[in-house]
This record gives C-alpha cells, structure tokens and sequence, in this order.
C-alpha cells in the first residue's frame, strides 16, 4: 500500500508527527510532498524514511495543479494531509486519491482570526468533510470537533515523542524552565511573560527561563529584554539534549491540536506547566493551569523536592501512554477504513 503524506514543511512538530507515523507502519510505502507555504528551520530529522520527497510550488493555483499531477502520477492508495492549508490543497478540487485527513487542530481554534474570519475557515472546513475519507484526529477534541463538522468516519490516532534519548531531567534547587516552538501567535509568548511577571513579582520566586526556538524577530527581542534566554532554532537533537538539563517545561500556545514537544518533555521526565486551553485539557495531562497566575504558582510549587519527584512519575506515565502500538493500531485502522478493499500490515 502507497501513502503520500502531504505536509506544509520539512521542520517542525508536524514533520516529527509525520516520522512516527511512517516508523509505526514500516509496512506500507510513505511518500512525502512538501507545500513550503513559508519557512521553517532545519530540525534535522532524516527524510530517508519516505520513499521518495517531493516539493510543490508556493503558490496556491500552481500547488493545486502540481498535487494533482503528481497524485496522478504516483498513484497512492490514498493521501494523508496534515494540516488545515494541506487539507485544503488535498481536497479541493476534487481529489483523485481517497483523502486521510488530520488537522493538527483546526485552523478555525486560531485565535489571532477575528470572529469572520474563523465561521469562514469553519463553512470550508465543513463544506470539505464530504471529500474526506476519514478524519484521523490528534486528540478526542479534534475528533470531537471533525464530528461536528460532518466527518462521518473519525480515527483517533494519538501522537507521540519519536527516538527519545535515554536521558532523564534531574532536580535542582534553582529552577530551569524551558518551553520549545516557533516564537509567533500561536506559542503567546506574551503569555509567558505575564506568568513570569506573576512568579516574580507577586511570588517572589526567580527562576531561570529559556525558550528553545526561533521566530519573529521583534518577540525574540521582548523576550531576552524580559530575561527569557532564545536558543535560536537548533536541531531535534540538540533541543532534547539542552530540555533534558531544565526541571520544568512550561507551554502558553493559545491554542494547539497534541504538541510533540509535551510529549517528548514527558518522556524526558519533565514536570509540565501547560496552558489549560480546550485542546490540551482533553489530554488529560497533569499540570494544566486555568490563568498565567495558576501556571506561575504551579512552577513555584515545583521548587520542593518530593513534589517535583512526583510530578515527574505522572510525566513519564504520560509518555508511556502514547506509544508505538498504539499508534500503529489507530493508523492502520484509519488507512483501512479509507482502503477497505487493501490488505494492511
């Protein structure tokens, strides 16, 4: 069986989630198309994992024309398109290939559209889900939500962290707090701020901050002038190796579908301070915090020694929640509900 994945970019979450579901089903043939709407950095994961690596061209007529020929072309059993852009250009027009869906959330939870601007992403969205084969969603919210949308056969196919080293985080009385993503709206790293002013100001508690990524220029620079450390974007590698050093991981995203980097800060025994937005309270992931406050009072209570043992225990038993079988069942089942006639593996 011959699956094209269709992706937005060759870095990234999306790309490691890509990767974990190529290496949970080594037996079917992955190909890979690239739509590089904008760039991203070079996290250095391995390509050569797909079969073969194509690239689309940025505009949209032109990607439109391109995709469909090399669907043609290559002919897969069906396409995987990760994202809403990539689902977008999968499905419209009419695709000539049963399409897998997943989202990677949904582009309408973003909260940097105005109230038009999202019913408008939703209408399509909707309007899509009949071109869908099946709606292979990150997270019960995001299988929730395909529901609603019209999506009549929905997988839940969970993410997980992908070659995890063998290291474990270690505590410490000072604190080292570390969050890991591209430095822009989605990640509000304003919002990181206001619970490092909370932690600060109010708790008396000083701790040090640094965000492993890049992205806009002007945010870097509020960040470092507000005493948060920016690596810059390093490789998959180097960015586990510097989380692994840290005792707590923080995530502000204002909204989000299941982040690898939770996931791979729980294998690494991090105890997590997590944003308690609607897609990730879905995940039941211990840490959540309601306000800026409640995530600056969750860091501070981590500064006790036998709290942070704990908290670490319920990261890593997330992480073993999300594992290889898993994810192979859930995928194998959501390529056979779009390919009932195949035989997978």
């Amino acid at each position: 069986m011959r699956v094209l994945h269709l992706i937005e970019s060759l870095g990234g979450g999306v790309l490691t989630s890509v990767l974990a579901m190529v290496e949970a089903t080594p037996g079917l043939e992955h190909h890979v198309a690239v739509w590089p709407r904008r760039t991203h950095a070079d996290t250095g994961d391995r390509l050569d994992a797909f079969a073969g690596v194509h690239e689309l061209p940025r505009g949209l007529p032109r990607a439109l024309r391109s995709a469909d020929e090399l669907v043609r072309s290559l002919a897969p059993d069906q396409v995987h398109a990760h994202s809403s852009y990539a689902g977008l250009l999968a499905r419209f027009p009419r695709p000539a290939a049963e399409v897998v869906y997943s989202p990677h959330c949904f582009a309408f939870e973003r909260q940097d559209l105005g109230p038009a601007a999202r019913a408008g992403v939703r209408r399509i969205e909707r309007s899509l889900a009949a071109r869908t084969a099946v709606l292979a969603a990150c997270s019960p919210r995001e299988a929730a939500l395909g529901r609603a949308l019209g999506h009549r056969r929905v997988v839940t196919v969970p993410n997980r962290p992908l070659h995890v080293p063998d290291l474990r985080a270690r505590f410490a009385p000072d604190l080292h707090v570390v969050t890991v993503g591209r430095i822009g709206p989605q990640k509000d790293w304003p919002y990181l701020l206001r619970a490092k002013g909370y932690l600060e100001d109010v708790l008396g508690c000083h701790v040090s901050w640094e965000w492993l990524g890049g992205g806009d220029p002007g945010a870097e620079q509020a960040l470092r002038a507000h005493g948060v450390a920016v690596a810059g974007w390093l490789p998959r590698s180097e960015v586990l190796q510097r989380a692994s050093r840290a005792q707590v991981y923080v995530h502000t995203a204002a909204w989000e579908g299941a982040p690898i980097s939770i996931l791979e800060a729980a294998a690494l025994g991090l105890p997590l301070a997590v944003r308690g937005i609607p897609g990730l309270l879905g995940l039941d992931l211990p840490g959540t915090a309601r306000t800026a406050a409640d995530l600056a009072d969750r860091i501070a209570r981590l500064r006790d020694p036998a709290r942070w043992s704990a908290e670490q225990q319920r990261s890593l038993q997330v992480a073993a929640g999300h594992t290889r079988r898993l994810q192979h069942e859930r995928l194998t089942a959501a390529y056979g509900l779009a390919a009932p006639d195949l035989v997978l593996r």
